[in-house]
């Protein structure tokens, strides 16, 4: 982001918190001018502690402000030399050799969605370059549309992992490799699929609008083609991206009407089944609104929505989503003000999924803020959660 897009945002939020300049530059103490400068583009504001001040006057976390997710802090989860491993297996090229294994291919990626869903993402780490590699080479041997689909599917596994892990120009490059796969045997439940994690990638990098756009395109599709059920969870799940992307943008309106056309598609599918790994239904689409009220800066009505939240279908959410849907609880209680709270929040969460909060840098930001503003001693188990997180508290 540079000075410019920092210095809008800034704006943005300080006329939705109804401040004027003056009263945001006394908060910040600084000068009006400084402010101005600020909002202008004409002066850095992009160092650690400004943003930190930002962030507590205008009462948002750091990746509200900024717009896109913070990137990788940690080795705890992916060391650089893991991902490495996984961008050269990205950048082979493999030759048929005349050799593909599809039962043992089958059951890597079976093996890799299980670690997904129970965010165990240090264990997707290690396992995901020799599944790439082998899906790359099985693929290049047999070319049918069973290691076509597979191959997809590792692609899929790989942008999702390395989005939440903070590698998003590889998510965006494994997203990107899944759909041309997907295009080269027609089917639009893998392309859409691809899709949305290409838009995901390009939300987390920051570029909403085009995020948007393709999901646009997607949603546009698919409520023509949507024939069966899996392609109606398709459908929903592209519409609950859409709103976190419109939310991104400031789009209040765009957001309520997203996830209300959302929650009728849900209507037509059964959410048990867990259609492409999505687990598409209510308990999702309450997720998904409570994330995007605190993109919107909207702490407390998020955790609103989630005590109205049917607790037993959350319980049913595979882990990696209940732990993802505490952490944003957790940031709504952290806008709101509501520190202690957030706290035990994401000790919940740790709880769910511990890899979920001790591997994102999304969680990892949250919880080094909440150590930033704590008002006098911090917790001992504030304390004990930044350490467990590799963060210094």
């Amino acid at each position: 982001m540079n000075d410019r897009e920092l210095g809008q945002r800034v704006a943005y939020w300080r006329r939705r918190r109804g401040l004027t300049q003056r009263i945001l530059a006394d908060r910040l103490g600084r000068s009006v001018s400084w402010l101005r400068k600020v909002e202008s583009g004409v002066r850095n504001a992009d160092r650690l502690s400004v943003l930190g001040s930002l962030c507590e006057a205008l009462n948002v976390d750091l990746h509200t402000l900024i717009g896109a997710e913070p990137t990788r802090n940690t080795t705890l989860c992916i060391d650089d030399a893991q991902v490495e491993r996984i961008r050269d297996a990205m950048e082979s090229y493999p030759f048929d050799d005349g050799t593909g294994d599809l039962i043992r291919l089958r059951r890597q990626v079976a093996y890799a969605w299980n670690a997904f869903e129970v965010a165990d993402y240090d264990v997707i780490s290690q396992v995901l370059p020799e599944t790439l590699e082998n899906a790359q080479s099985t693929h290049a041997a047999l070319r049918t549309e069973e290691s076509a689909r597979l191959l997809a599917e590792v692609y899929q596994i790989t942008a999702s992992t390395l989005r939440k892990l903070g590698e998003h120009s590889l998510s965006w490059l494994a997203g990107d490799r899944s759909m041309a796969t997907a295009r080269q045997i027609g089917d639009l439940s893998l392309l859409t699929a691809a899709g949305w994690r290409i838009a995901n990638a390009l939300l987390s990098m920051g570029r909403a609008e085009p995020a948007l756009h393709m999901l646009d395109g997607l949603a546009n599709r698919l409520d023509v083609e949507a024939h069966d059920e899996e392609l109606r969870a398709l459908y929903g799940h592209v519409l609950l991206q859409a709103a976190m992307a419109a939310a991104a943008l400031g789009r209040h309106a765009t957001v309520r009407d997203l996830l209300a056309e959302a929650r009728e598609a849900a209507r037509f599918v059964d959410a048990g089944r867990n259609h492409c790994w999505l687990a598409f239904g209510p308990a999702n689409i309450t997720a998904h609104e409570v994330a995007a009220l605190v993109v919107l800066g909207e702490g407390g009505l998020a955790v609103e929505a989630a005590h109205a939240a049917d607790p037993t279908e959350i319980a049913r959410m595979r882990r990696e989503r209940q732990a993802a849907f505490l952490l944003d609880v957790a940031r709504g209680y952290s806008q709101w003000g509501q520190r202690e709270e957030a706290v035990r929040t994401l000790l919940e969460a740790e709880r769910v999924a511990s890899r979920e909060v001790r591997c994102r840098p999304l969680a990892q930001t949250l919880i080094a803020d909440l150590v930033h503003r704590a008002r006098g001693p911090v917790s001992s188990d504030l304390v004990r959660l930044a350490a467990r997180a590799g963060i210094q508290a």
